[in-house]
């Protein structure tokens, strides 16, 4: 059993991101290996004939801003948290679960190489996953790349394209096999603010939309289903220019969108950026 302190307690309040996988059979599938969750992404996960809802926190430190003459580096910190049959409605009757039911954290390093308009950034994570109620825990690692070009308008427009290949994987310990996945991903984000005087902070509106191509989707835990190899995710978004810190850590921003994916489309509240 895991038993959260009142730090994390206080990020989970402030953390409303939940993806409900939608269909009638849900209750009889499990909606991808939530192993994955801390790519995937928050949301509602089956395990065993229980309803697994798990929180994404994206944690992140700027260890150094990239330059012409320097790369970038960056402390990714992401983990997860997962709750059996909870859902968010519950804060407003009953009080916080006083348990973790399955928890991830998956640090790793991330650069980033600037090449005129073009950003390059690699990045790497391994960690570990336990789930309590199935007394299931692996090791949990990714390896990817982000392309990203941005454009800045004088009218206070951003747009920001972006492509990516994602490899993840978890092994488990025990009889349970392992399960890999490898994502092609394209996407495109504009935001707007208006000008305001030097240090002053603008609230910032944006739409984003994604497109996913899974080469090798991932699986449930033991007899899930495949999640779609195709997926498509249109949303907005909602923040502040220049973003809020707490120190040298970003304040995520937050939004609403919907994905395209066939029995499991869903509404999802993203927290953090869109991708």
């Amino acid at each position: 059993m895991f038993r959260p302190g009142c730090p994390l307690l206080l990020l989970l309040l402030l953390t409303p991101a939940a993806a409900l996988a939608q269909g009638d059979t849900r209750a009889e599938q499990q909606f991808a290996n939530y192993a994955f969750a801390h790519e995937l992404g928050s949301g509602v996960y089956q395990t065993g004939g229980q309803v697994l809802q798990i929180y994404r926190l994206p944690l992140r430190w700027d260890y150094r801003e990239a330059t012409r003459d320097m790369p970038g580096i960056t402390l990714l910190l992401p983990m997860t948290v997962g709750f059996l049959d909870f859902s968010p409605g519950q804060l407003v009757e009953y009080d916080l679960p006083d348990r973790f039911d399955s928890i991830s954290f998956v640090p790793g390093i991330g650069l980033e190489f600037l090449l005129g308009n073009w950003s390059v950034r690699p990045f790497a994570r391994i960690g570990a996953e336990i789930a309590d109620q199935s007394d299931v825990a692996g090791t949990l690692y990714s390896v990817g790349v982000h392309n990203e070009y941005g454009r800045h308008f004088d009218d206070g427009w951003r747009l920001r394209f972006r492509d990516d290949l994602l490899y993840s994987g978890v092994n488990y310990r025990g009889d349970l096999p392992s399960d890999t996945f490898m994502r092609w991903r394209n996407a495109i984000e504009g935001t707007n603010a208006p000008k305001g005087s030097e240090g002053a902070r603008a609230l910032e509106t944006g739409f984003f939309a994604v497109l996913d191509w899974y080469v090798d989707p991932p699986t449930g835990l033991a007899t899930g289903i495949d999640i779609p190899a195709v997926q498509f995710e249109l949303g907005v978004m909602l923040g502040t220019r220049p973003a809020l810190r707490w120190g040298r850590v970003p304040i995520p921003r937050i939004g609403l969108s919907y994905r395209f994916a066939g029995d499991i489309s869903a509404w999802r509240l993203v927290l953090g950026a869109p991708f």
